[in-house]
């Protein structure tokens, strides 16, 4: 029995050999062709290394050889959106004429399929040259990170990585590749030639038009333009922003027009746009930053020198957190609470303002909600002021020396019109030339008070209308004298 169960297990072993080799032999015939594949792959694969910047066009040109005895027709086949063949022969010039290449042109050397893919006819061992062009109108967000200077032309740059490659095949009949093109893509931080800031009302369009400086005064423009004026021409780096010139004739200048759609409050859109004065996009001359932030947008109907009071709803987030208000105009808006306060988790907290206007008008002030603590913006505001002049109950006229030397002091009267005693307010709309003596007082019914003045110098002849507005003990405007100052 004993032998009998020994040779069972070493016909068992030999079985289980045999069927580890049978596993063994389908496995690298399975493999073999595709390791096959990868070696021809490898022999016949060039690589080229563009170093990409933002709207800047990476020209090149990849010679392409028929190994074979017989003609062919190649299918080139480009898998990355921002790279492409030069189907033009003019742009092809072009770009041919800015590197300084000396390979030849041929004229409509391509055709294109039903399926846009460009092809091209070889005849047996023939070479040909095909032009490429990488560009790029996305900021990569680590090359935007690394851009750190202290001028708009002095960068210091971090570590880059690099873009994913892209990869072009040239093909024959049966899908089978000639060659292959592995293009490596590393980014270099852009310049950026001007910044614009942008606060719009939240979830509306920016519709904006900016005029292009004259076209001469942009650095790296051709000298000489037969013809006069050159057209520019512009790209913007988010496609879903509508960016288009207008020219407004020969000889007139041109404008750019933008139409941005905003975000939800406090949302930031960064964009960016490159101006040519080449039709094929060459290189741009300038490329501008923009950013839009969006807004809450709150109405407000006021009286100059009257201070309206006003509350925001503030709506806590999952975390508790320190918060405090800035304003755009902190001289015409105040907040309450003024510094610090904390804001409860999923909580509902009030923000009073006030605001006191110094000119009648339109006017827009910006109030911010930060995190202390974070510095990230929690809430943002967009005041529309609507602000009209009070009534004048009394005007007067004084003339001042101008060009300097020491400042005049003078007095007005106020008669309290109510029989009982009452608390007023005084303010100007030009603290920077009047200051009272007092910036309260207070007076019997009936009774008659005088307000000391104190104007100061100006270095400047002219006039200027200066407001004294008297207000009640809760900044309702009680009367508004206006002061004509002659500096002569």
């Amino acid at each position: 029995q004993c032998l009998w169960e020994r040779g069972d297990a070493a016909a068992r072993g030999h079985a289980q050999r045999a069927w580890d080799l049978q596993v063994i032999d389908a496995y690298r015939d399975h493999i073999k062709e595709e390791t096959i594949y990868q070696m021809l792959s490898q022999a016949i694969t060039a690589t080229r290394t563009v170093h990409a910047v933002l709207g800047t066009a990476e020209f090149f040109e990849f010679t392409l050889k028929n190994p074979y005895s017989v003609q062919h027709t190649v299918t080139i086949e480009v898998d990355h959106p921002e790279l492409s063949v030069i189907l033009d022969p003019r742009e092809w010039r072009h770009f041919k004429e800015l590197t300084k290449s000396v390979t030849p042109v041929e004229e409509d050397m391509f055709h294109l399929r039903d399926d846009l893919k460009p092809q091209v006819y070889l005849r047996p061992h023939e070479t040909v040259h095909i032009p490429f062009k990488y560009q790029t109108f996305s900021a990569d967000p680590a090359v935007v990170a690394a851009q750190v200077g202290t001028g708009p032309k002095h960068w210091k740059t971090a570590s880059l990585s690099c873009w994913p490659p892209g990869q072009v095949s040239f093909q024959v009949s049966g899908g089978k590749p000639i060659a292959l093109l592995r293009v490596k893509v590393e980014p270099q931080p852009h310049v950026v030639d001007q910044t614009f800031r942008f606060y719009h009302p939240e979830l509306t369009f920016l519709k904006k038009t900016i005029r292009l400086p004259p076209w001469h005064t942009l650095p790296g423009t051709p000298v000489g333009v037969p013809g006069g004026q050159p057209e520019m021409f512009v790209r913007c780096s988010d496609p879903d922003i509508i960016c288009e010139t207008k020219s407004l004739g020969p000889g007139e200048p041109q404008d750019i027009f933008l139409k941005v759609a905003g975000g939800p409050s406090p949302q930031i859109k960064k964009f960016f746009v490159a101006i040519y004065t080449d039709a094929w996009l060459a290189a741009p001359v300038q490329i501008w930053q923009f950013y839009l932030h969006s807004l809450q947008r709150l109405d407000v109907a006021c009286t100059t020198g009257q201070l309206t009071r006003l509350s925001l709803l503030l709506r806590g987030t999952a975390a508790p957190r320190r918060v405090q208000a800035f304003t755009s105009h902190p001289q015409e808006l105040e907040v309450d609470p003024k510094g610090a306060f904390l804001l409860p988790a999923n909580g509902i907290q009030d923000l009073y303002i006030g605001v006191r206007p110094r000119r009648a008008g339109s006017k827009f002030i910006y109030l911010n909600l930060v995190d202390v603590e974070s510095h990230q913006l929690v809430s943002s505001w967009l005041l529309c002021l609507s602000c009209r002049q009070p009534l004048i109950s009394k005007a007067f006229e004084i003339s001042l020396p101008a060009g300097g030397g020491k400042g005049c002091n003078k007095r007005i009267t106020y008669t309290n019109p109510y029989p009982s005693p009452r608390l007023y307010f005084l303010c100007t709309n030009r603290p920077d030339l009047l200051q009272f003596k007092e910036d309260s007082f207070e007076v019997a019914g009936g009774e008659v008070y005088t307000i000391g003045l104190r104007f100061a110098p100006s270095q400047t002849f002219g006039e200027e209308e200066i407001l004294i507005h008297i207000n009640d003990h809760e900044d309702k405007n009680e009367e508004t004298f206006c002061v004509k100052v002659l500096y002569q």
